[in-house]
């Protein structure tokens, strides 16, 4: 057996800077591999850099590209403004 170190769910989070609850909807969501010792749910290093593998945004670069412009809508029509005191008096 490697020298796998098994982390609890505290341990893990701790270690991820996360909260427990976080890690739990990620295993339920199958984001992240666990290990179960009867009920007890522990984590390896492996597991949590794979997890964060899974987690890994990147920004596209796209140089030529030229940013879009908006183009101005054109003016919608409102409702007639109307005083608070003469819409009080319509009713």
């Amino acid at each position: 057996m490697t020298d796998a170190l098994l982390l609890t769910e505290a341990e893990a989070a701790e270690r991820l800077r996360v909260c427990t609850r976080t890690l739990r909807k990620a295993r339920h969501a199958g984001l992240l591999h666990y290990v179960l010792i009867g009920r007890a749910i522990r984590y390896t290093l492996p597991d949590l850099e794979s997890y964060i593998e899974c987690l890994r945004q990147v920004q596209p670069v796209c140089p030529t590209k030229e940013p879009t412009r908006r183009t101005a809508r054109p003016s919608r029509r409102g409702g007639e403004i109307v005083p608070f005191t003469v819409r009080n008096a319509r009713r």
